[in-house]
């Protein structure tokens, strides 16, 4: 069994982002249903531990995180939720110097009642979840206030 046709053609710099989007990804599906918010509500609010990159590293950083994390999406064995794709966006971000800021918003939609969703942004760039955030009143945002 080898790799799909699209992961096998990308560089091995590719893969491993690819790879450590999948294992962010698990970790952060495990943690969510496993761990009570509260004690995960800190680890949403930490800065990088590095410089922050600005510029062109920066946006290419957050391109390519982006990029993994939504393809390791689609090839979990298990569904994906907004709330693990931004966690582990941040965590992948965050080890690269890119401080972002995650919001946790609900809104009420007739066809669906009261619904919750988790997107990522990086100052005024969408990372992850933006494309689907229109219409949800932030309940709360990390790190900061709404």
């Amino acid at each position: 069994m080898g790799l799909p046709a699209d992961l096998a053609r990308r560089s091995l710099k590719d893969l491993l982002l690819f790879t450590e989007a999948w294992v962010c990804l698990l970790a952060a599906r495990a943690a969510i249903r496993t761990v009570s918010y509260r004690h995960l509500e800190p680890l949403f609010g930490r800065r990088p531990r590095r410089p922050e990159r600005s510029g062109a590293e920066r946006e290419e950083g957050r391109r390519r995180v982006r990029r993994a994390v939504r393809a390791a999406a689609s090839r979990l064995p298990v569904p994906s939720t907004c709330f693990c794709e931004a966690v582990a966006a941040q965590i992948m971000l965050r080890r690269r110097g890119i401080g972002t800021t995650l919001y946790y918003g609900a809104a009420t939609f007739p066809e669906r009642g009261l619904t919750a969703h988790v997107w990522l942004r990086d100052g005024r760039e969408g990372v992850v979840g933006h494309w689907t955030a229109a219409g949800y009143h932030v309940l709360a945002c990390y790190p900061g206030n709404p």
